[in-house]
């Protein structure tokens, strides 16, 4: 107590007794005042009422209030938990298989140990079985380091929640807390065996006031079983999706790296970070000539990429942006080359590592085919892989100086609210390319990116800055599926090394340590 109280303990306890003694003397007082007037009946009677109000109200909310619809039509207890929302469509399926489990869960499990254990092993080894549903064991199916890891995060939320939560947590230690455990068993004992003897003599001395005493006492249990019974369905329901929430991070591989890991990778074939956090990949991707490298130029803010260079004849190419103010470091990869259909394997191995995509598409090309089927061939390959996660997509259109009439250019233009010809085509462009790529109308952002003329590169920038969270959950899903398959061969050629390097470092350490002691 000293200890959370401080050296001015005694003070503190004084100015807090006297401060509470006139409200803590009304106890004994009301109590006095019952006695002299024959009034504890009445008062017995009216806490019986409230109690039994208050179970029924409890009972009410249990039934109907907190029961919600769940997916399959039945209702559940509790409200139904959405899912993170940097998960991919698997972990979002998954999730689904959880919250049936916690429909069905009953607070009942709390108090039964066997009961517990059994949830909680179902609930992982339908999780288990959703992510690698191949092996007959699939329960088994994570690394030794991501238990570890696993068990490191829960760790670290458990402390901050005690420290933030517990009271006196960092001054109590547990020999205290064991010896209050103690007394409080012996205390509770004694009162049990009290208990029988002391309702026997109030009946002989009042028997009326021992009937009203006893049924309040009813009551009062009628409702705190009322309000353990809502408790503990509530409890039990965020028992069992925690269970399933961190199954689903370790079996989706969401623990193959940590966050430091994570900045340490360096994904293949892109250039130099430009800052100590993993910047965002960015891929441009269009048609031949549709202006790629002009915006790759304009987000860059320099001549930095060859503009117009011949089609499907050289590999992508990356830049780093750096970051600055509120602009995310990035790299951009300019993908070169999209003239027909072949091209879409490479489009897509692409697409699959980039957490991004800005398609540029020329406001005066009509034929916009081509560019749906490359479309739609990224947006199925991600559609037929849940455990990914498809970047999102913001259209460039470019070229809106060449859009009628041709000879005005006379920038700004409002597209929200178009006053003149030029203005009312770009909105009109606008809308006929949101429609032949299937995005909405507000991921399509017209521009000019010719050297020297540039409009509207602040509205790109505006356009990727808006869906950077969403871009940083598809980089997080790409990091961790790098991680998981970093190294290969070589890297468990490292571990061989670095574990021979330890093995041997211990045993010379204890040669040497016998040949001392000898």
């Amino acid at each position: 107590m000293k200890r959370i109280v401080g050296r001015q303990g005694s003070w503190w306890l004084g100015a807090l007794a006297a401060a509470s003694l006139p409200f803590l003397a009304l106890v004994p007082l009301g109590a006095v005042w019952l006695w002299e007037r024959q009034g504890f009946v009445y008062w017995f009677l009216g806490t019986a009422l409230c109690f039994l109000a208050a179970g029924l109200l409890f009972r009410r909310a249990h039934r109907s209030g907190d029961r919600v619809p769940s997916g399959d039509g039945t209702t559940a207890a509790g409200e139904e938990t959405p899912p993170d929302p940097g998960w991919s469509p698997s972990d979002k399926v998954a999730w689904q298989r959880v919250q049936g489990f916690a429909a069905q869960t009953s607070g009942r499990m709390l108090v039964d140990q066997r009961a517990l254990l059994a949830t909680g092993r179902a609930v992982i080894e339908e999780v288990a079985r959703h992510y690698h549903p191949e092996r007959a064991e699939p329960l088994w199916h994570f690394t030794l380091p991501e238990a570890l890891l696993l068990a490191e995060r829960i760790s670290r939320r458990t402390r901050a929640l005690t420290v933030q939560a517990v009271p006196g947590s960092r001054s109590v230690r547990i020999g205290d807390v064991l010896r209050l455990y103690r007394v409080k068993r012996t205390v509770a004992s004694v009162a049990q065996s009290a208990d029988g003897p002391w309702r026997a003599i109030r009946l002989a001395i009042n028997p009326v006031q021992a009937a009203a005493a006893e049924l309040s006492r009813r009551f009062q249990g009628f409702a705190a079983e009322g309000l353990s019974s809502l408790m503990l369905d509530r409890i039990a329901r965020i028992v069992v999706e925690e269970i399933g929430r961190e199954a689903i991070n370790l079996y989706s591989g969401r623990l193959r790296a940590d966050i430091d890991e994570l900045e340490r990778l360096e994904p293949p074939a892109v250039a130099e970070p430009a800052a100590p956090a993993v910047p965002l990949r960015l891929l441009i991707a269009g048609k031949v000539n549709a202006g790629k490298s002009s915006l790759v130029n304009a987000l860059c803010g320099d001549v930095v990429a060859a503009v117009d260079v011949l089609a499907a004849t050289g590999q992508p190419t990356s830049h780093s942006v750096r970051g600055a103010d509120d602009r995310p470091a990035l790299e951009l990869v300019d993908c070169a080359g999209l003239e027909r259909e072949t091209s879409i394997p490479k489009l897509v191995a692409l697409a699959e590592n980039c957490d991004l995509v800005l398609w540029v598409a020329p406001a005066n090309d009509g034929a916009r085919d081509l560019d749906r089927r490359l479309l739609d061939a990224v947006r199925g390959h991600f559609a037929g892989r849940p455990q990914f996660r498809a970047p999102p997509v913001v259209v460039v259109m470019s070229h809106i100086d060449r859009l009628r009439p041709f000879n005005e250019w006379a920038p700004p233009y409002d597209v929200a609210a178009p006053t003149g010809r030029k203005a009312e085509t770009i909105r009109a462009a606008m809308e006929s390319v949101a429609e032949a790529l299937g995005v909405a109308a507000a991921d399509v952002v017209p521009a000019r990116l010719d050297a020297g003329m540039l409009y509207n590169v602040d509205a790109v920038w505006t356009a990727v800055l808006a869906r950077v969270p969403e871009a940083r959950q598809s980089q997080l899903i790409r990091l961790l599926r790098l991680a998981g398959s970093a190294g290969g061969v070589a890297g468990v050629a490292r571990q061989i090394v670095t574990g021979g390097r330890l093995l041997s470092g211990l045993v010379i350490e204890g040669i040497a340590g016998t040949r001392t002691k000898t």
